[in-house]
């Protein structure tokens, strides 16, 4: 493996590193195990290292220190705020903030619609499928999330292997998926989402994945530009 490409390894394991913590951060409310490991994370320094600047380090530093403030009744605290606005229980003049495609970019506004359609056949056709029990559309957030992370460990792995055209087309379809899929509607949620919770962590969840987003795509243009210079 060429010096370049150990490098992007590295790269596109922390990418699908970070994607998989979010996945996890919109699926469900957080455990008291889940609370102690972010906690161990220090996003607060963590935003710093980025110098304190732009919607990701101001993600990183609201999660922080939204958790150094810990007592007993957070996880209680953190889990009212995710169910009243995640589940749509909380509205901002008859708008909620539930985490899926389809309810942004349909003009019904109503779970399944096209968006659903389109990221469910599109993960028929990579052979993915939701594990067994999960009764969710395939357009949570939380899964457009989880693809994005299988899409940065396969390039991660064809790095490794010194596959550049299996490199390339993992990269591609990241770029592709999240112009397609994530992009066209995240800002919107992002908007909505931040009037209506009350917690700064999961305040700076929400600005965390669109600044990651934001950034990631620069990321992978640079990688898939290296990869084909390379080849």
């Amino acid at each position: 493996m060429s010096e370049s490409y150990e490098l992007l390894a590295e790269v596109m394991a922390s990418r699908a590193s970070f994607y998989r913590m979010l996945s996890r951060l919109f699926f469900e409310p957080l455990k008291a195990d889940d609370i102690d490991m972010l906690e161990s994370m220090d996003f607060v320094a963590q935003a710093k290292e980025l110098g304190g600047e732009g919607k990701l380090a101001q993600g990183l530093n609201d999660m922080g220190r939204g958790l150094r403030r810990r007592h007993t009744g957070t996880r209680t605290l953190l889990a009212t705020d995710f169910t009243m606005c995640f589940d749509g229980i909380r509205a901002d003049e008859g708008k909620v903030a539930v985490p899926y495609a389809s309810v942004f970019l349909s003009d019904e506004g109503l779970l399944y619609q096209k968006p659903r359609s389109e990221v469910y056949e599109l993960l028929l056709s990579q052979g993915l499928r939701l594990k067994k029990g999960v009764d969710l559309p395939e357009d949570h957030l939380s899964f457009e999330f989880e693809y994005l992370a299988i899409l940065a460990e396969r390039a991660q792995e064809a790095f490794k292997a010194d596959d550049s055209a299996s490199a390339q087309q993992a990269l591609q379809d990241s770029i592709e998926f999240l112009d397609n899929h994530v992009k066209t509607w995240l800002p919107m949620f992002e908007q909505r989402a931040l009037a209506l919770l009350e917690t700064r962590f999961y305040q700076g969840v929400v600005k965390a994945a669109s600044g990651y987003v934001e950034l990631d795509e620069e990321t992978v243009s640079q990688a898939l530009e290296v990869c084909r210079e390379a080849a």
